[in-house]
């Protein structure tokens, strides 16, 4: 940690500036009255443009992997933008996700928060893909959590967010059983120059993140280094620091052709434990990543393009054993003891997209993930054990008549443990009038079981020598089954100011995977659950300088087992927010996040109604000829509050920040 520590602590006293957020969503045009549109090469590759100046129509990639307006998607989408981010005042994407409908943020401890969608049905994230880049970010080892992932990446350098509420399993595979979240980093050429902000305040809040971007439109690049640190919650040992350092290359050897390059490795160090659980004593943990990316594209002209993607993912997790003087010990090699995980990931993948016809295009593509790894204390071996995934996919959108659009796509992959599985995926779109869309499907989707679900084997020893087994392996574990109905309508009124998506759906899930607790523990099949619910999303932009969002979120969730489960969605998840630009460069925000009780775990730890209120005032100004933003953000006006579990608090916290670029 030393090094990115020096180094961030020369980047900060280095006076370099963070751009300032740009454009916000405008009107979504139809397929067809658009005719044939951009190609993904161009979508990915365009340099942001001025928030003053026309916007194109906004297009969305997260869904079928083809460019489409979100009135033509088959399912609820969210964009955060990076002005949307920025306004916020959120620190991490994972807090930013309280804007989008049906999500809930909390965690075991403040170093640990999670964004669940809709159900609570598990606390690390496992049932929702997290893309950076295209990169796929989740732990095969332990929990199969992509929670840590979600803060991979630093805010400043986010482009937009793109998230599907729903299953996208038919285009992402089985991780993206109850949505996507793909984040899209801010490309070289709308980052040169140098930037720098300052973040400090209550509750140990400290962070620091410069960059330098340099090149021309053939070749840009960028290096960044960002510190984030803050005390977490209220009577914890869940202190946490990140330090990260980033670097993205943007090659365009020819006029159809772009390549970009990524690398970066971050340092987690952050308390865990409590001081009253013997079995979850308090200590410190370091989490280190690394990770590397070559993302290929080249357009064929306006009806044809290719995308290459070669990643591969590094994360190594040290926990301190629980050895006491009788040499008790979950690992059976006490020189390691300290290792809870050493994994890697290599991921190819190959697509190809065509247009057939201004009323007719699809997407192929495949590819394989290679998951392993080194883990004694969680699989009970010495030896590396991993598991293959291939996977083929295809999506087709068709327009058989004016105003009518029909998404179809397949999903088929083939687990090297846990043999094959599908999801398909089926929905019509209809434009009612100019503006107004409807859209009626369903979705099919599995999840095989994970790494650590399937094939765990944790021991205890005593001077080397099993005296029990604490966690037991499944391998008749079952893949995950959902399917979903759904029924959505999106509007687009009054030149693009309106924007209104709602979403009606119905979810069976089956062969839930479950973890049992006892001992030893295991994870088996449970009968599932079925959810019902109703959301929407209103953005209303009455003027250049005003901003309203309404999203609400309305569920019902049935148990197909005996006995009390616990992890019960709010019945009612509500956000409002309001942004308005002032004169002489001020800008207010305000936004006030709502729900009734849930359960995030059994029914004793649930937690009550709770109302959150964040605040953020800023002005932007020019300093000695660099372009400045200094900020006051105020989270939880209203003092401490339970998310997770009760007495568990999370605190009221004041921060300040300053943003400079040159």
């Amino acid at each position: 940690m030393s090094v990115l520590v020096f180094l961030a602590t020369v980047a900060g006293a280095t006076v370099h500036a963070q751009a300032l957020p740009g454009a916000a969503d405008s009107a979504q045009t139809p397929l067809l009255a658009q005719g044939v549109q951009a190609s993904q090469f161009d979508l990915m590759a365009q340099a942001e443009p001025d928030f003053f100046a026309d916007q194109a129509p906004l297009q969305v990639l997260s869904v079928t992997r083809l460019a489409q307006p979100l009135a033509d998607t088959p399912g609820a989408v969210t964009v955060l933008d990076r002005q949307t981010l920025r306004r916020s005042g959120a620190r991490n994407i994972t807090e930013a996700l309280r804007l989008v409908p049906g999500y809930m943020v909390a965690g075991l401890n403040g170093a640990n928060l999670v964004a669940a969608y809709h159900a609570p049905v598990d606390e690390y994230g496992v049932r929702s893909l997290i893309l950076v880049d295209g990169r796929s970010l989740y732990s095969p080892s332990y929990f199969g959590g992509g929670f840590r992932a979600l803060n991979a990446v630093p805010i400043e350098e986010v482009e937009r967010i793109e998230v599907l509420r729903g299953s996208n399993s038919t285009a992402f595979g089985a991780h993206a059983l109850f949505g996507v979240i793909n984040v899209v980093t801010r490309h070289t050429l709308d980052t040169l120059g140098q930037a720098v902000s300052f973040t400090a305040g209550g509750g140990g809040v400290a962070d620091v993140y410069a960059r330098i971007g340099w090149g021309a439109p053939g070749l840009a690049q960028r290096l960044s280094v960002n510190r984030s640190a803050d005390h977490g919650l209220r009577d914890l040992r869940d202190s946490h620091e990140r330090v990260q350092l980033l670097w993205r290359a943007d090659l365009k050897p020819r006029p159809a052709t772009e390549l970009m390059f990524q690398a970066g490795l971050s340092e987690l160090d952050a308390g865990h434990g409590f001081a009253s659980n013997p079995d979850d004593p308090q200590r410190d943990v370091a989490l280190r990543k690394s990770h590397a990316l070559l993302q290929w594209r080249h357009a064929d002209g306006p009806e044809a393009t290719w995308k290459a993607t070669l990643s591969w993912d590094e994360e190594r997790l040290s926990d301190p054993s629980q050895t006491d003087s009788i040499g008790f010990s979950f690992s059976p090699t006490p020189d390691i003891a300290d290792l809870i995980y050493h994994e890697q990931r290599l991921a190819l993948e190959l697509e190809h997209t065509r247009v057939i016809s201004p009323s007719w295009r699809w997407v192929l593509g495949g590819g394989v993930r290679d998951d392993s790894s080194f883990a004694p204390v969680l699989f009970t071996t010495t030896e590396r054990v991993g598991v293959r995934d291939w996977r083929v996919f295809g999506h087709a959108e068709w327009a058989p008549a004016p105003r009518w659009l029909l998404n179809a796509g397949l999903f088929a992959g083939y687990r090297s443990d846990t043999g094959s599985y599908l999801a398909p995926r089926l929905m019509l779109n209809h434009e009612l009038a100019p503006g107004h869309t409807l859209r009626a499907g369903l979705t099919r989707a599995e999840r095989p079981p994970l790494l650590f679900e399937r094939s765990s084997d944790v021991r205890a020893y005593i001077n080397r020598t099993p005296v029990g087994t604490v966690h037991r392996p499944n391998p008749a574990l079952r893949n995950e089954v959902l399917q979903a109905q759904e029924l959505g309508y999106h509007a687009s009124l009054a030149e693009g100011r309106v924007n209104l998506d709602v979403r009606l759906y119905q979810e069976r899930m089956g062969d839930f995977i479950q973890f049992r607790s006892g001992v030893p523990r295991q994870y088996v099949n449970a009968p599932g659950f079925t959810l019902r619910g109703l959301e929407y999303q209103l953005i209303w932009r009455p003027s250049e300088r005003t901003e309203l969002r309404l999203n609400q979120s309305f569920n019902q969730m049935r148990w197909h087992q005996a006995g009390p489960i616990g992890r019960e969605p709010p019945a009612r998840l509500s956000t409002v927010a309001w942004f308005q630009r002032l004169d002489d460069g001020w800008d207010v925000a305000l936004m006030l996040h709502e729900h009734n009780g849930m359960s995030w775990r059994p029914p004793a730890s649930a937690v009550g109604s709770v109302t959150r209120v964040d605040a953020r005032l800023a002005r932007a100004f020019d300093w000695g000829g660099a372009r400045a933003e200094a900020a006051l953000v105020v989270q939880s006006l209203g003092g401490d509050i339970d998310e997770f579990v009760p007495n568990r608090l999370s605190n009221r916290r004041v921060y300040a920040s300053l943003r400079l670029e040159f």
